[in-house]
């Protein structure tokens, strides 16, 4: 591997945090829209800098697959006409797509961080929402359209773009669930408040898993034709470790909400039994999280 692929892989990984983070926030952010404090915070602590990762790493991406054409150095990253040619192939229609999705993205975050929090405000809301769907579109399409999905048929990129949406919202709502279940307390947020969220979380979770499980599977079908390369090639291993790493963040899932969140409401307004049960569910999600780093480079 030399360094344009090391490159490539690590950007390419940045760009997929960044769409997640969007899509998953987005969902944790409806959840807590009536509690501006929370928002605020996940707003300020993760969205903007996950976004902001994501939108440089796009950019940083093009960049490389110029320089990695040229093979030069690092000047020849800024090769214009090399770019131009580039921007007419998939790599380019992905970028315009990703660029839009952060744009977007990011337009939301000035409305969740501006003075007197106009989010209560129904018009706001319903901008809001619309411009996170239009961006999770974005997403879904630059996914669709660069890969060895946009090679094989349209159900394939429907596909993809599904599995993205699908792992976006689960995944992507890990870190700002961990940081809402570690600072609750300091931003004097109930307990009953946290535990509400988690449990909404926990069940439009199950229907996105089940949607990423299907159309994960679907898609190997698709690029495979045949479950046997799941041994005898390396695409089929890799796929094998990335089941075995969801495998154990599904497992997790499972406990948080059958046993530590009901223990987080249980102990709500307890203090010691209350700070223990909010610790030992916020490292487990940090865990959780972990796996989900581990499988965001598999892919990339």
């Amino acid at each position: 591997m030399n360094v344009w692929e090391l490159a490539s892989i690590l950007s390419k990984a940045l760009i997929f945090i960044g769409m997640l983070s969007a899509i998953g926030s987005g969902f944790i952010v409806l959840m807590c829209r009536h509690q501006p404090v929370l928002v605020t915070f996940i707003a300020r602590h993760y969205l903007i800098p996950a976004l902001l990762t994501g939108l440089l790493a796009t950019c940083l991406y093009f960049l490389v697959q110029i320089g990695s054409v040229n093979q030069n150095g690092l000047s020849d990253m800024f090769d214009p006409v090399m770019g131009s040619i580039l921007m007419e192939t998939e790599i380019g229609s992905a970028l315009r797509w990703r660029l839009a999705g952060f744009m977007l993205a990011l337009i939301c975050l000035v409305l969740l961080n501006w003075p007197g929090y106009p989010l209560r405000h129904r018009g706001v809301q319903r901008f809001c929402v619309t411009s996170a769907v239009v961006a999770a579109a974005c997403f879904m399409l630059s996914v669709a359209v660069q890969g060895h999905s946009s090679a094989v048929s349209w159900l394939a990129q429907a596909l993809i773009g599904l599995h993205l949406l699908a792992v976006g919202a689960w995944v992507g709502a890990l870190v700002p669930l961990s940081l809402m279940v570690r600072r609750s307390s300091e931003l004097l947020v109930e307990t009953l408040a946290v535990a509400d969220v988690l449990r909404q979380f926990g069940t439009y979770a199950a229907g996105m898993l089940l949607m990423m499980v299907i159309s994960g599977l679907s898609l190997f079908w698709l690029l495979t034709g045949d479950f046997a390369t799941l041994f005898n090639t390396l695409y089929g291993q890799l796929f094998l470790v990335k089941v075995s790493f969801v495998a154990a963040m599904m497992a997790l899932g499972a406990l948080h909400k059958f046993r530590w969140v009901p223990r987080v409401r249980q102990a709500a307004g307890h203090s010691p039994e209350d700070v223990s049960a909010r610790v030992v569910l916020a490292r487990s999600i940090r865990l959780e999280t972990v796996f989900a780093v581990l499988v965001l480079f598999v892919t990339a």
